[in-house]
């Protein structure tokens, strides 16, 4: 699942996601994990469909490319 991106900055959500969770994320303008990051956990666990299995996927992205939620 490599989400890794050119642009610092720019890196993508993973590809995967349930549709409920892309719409729910496209609704709050997030278009990358820098931007979730900065959205924070507690806010993105209340998203509509952000179970457990979405919430791993983009947890393992976010480790991938050395993002972590809490980062402002």
């Amino acid at each position: 699942m490599s989400a890794k991106s050119n642009w610092p900055g720019h890196t993508p959500l993973p590809k995967g996601l349930a549709a409920p969770v892309k719409r729910a994320l496209a609704h709050e303008g997030i278009e990358t994990l820098e931007q979730l990051a900065e959205f924070g956990q507690e806010q993105a666990v209340k998203l509509h469909g952000m179970g457990p299995v979405a919430l791993a996927q983009i947890e393992d992205a976010m480790e991938e490319s050395g993002i972590s939620f809490g980062r402002r």
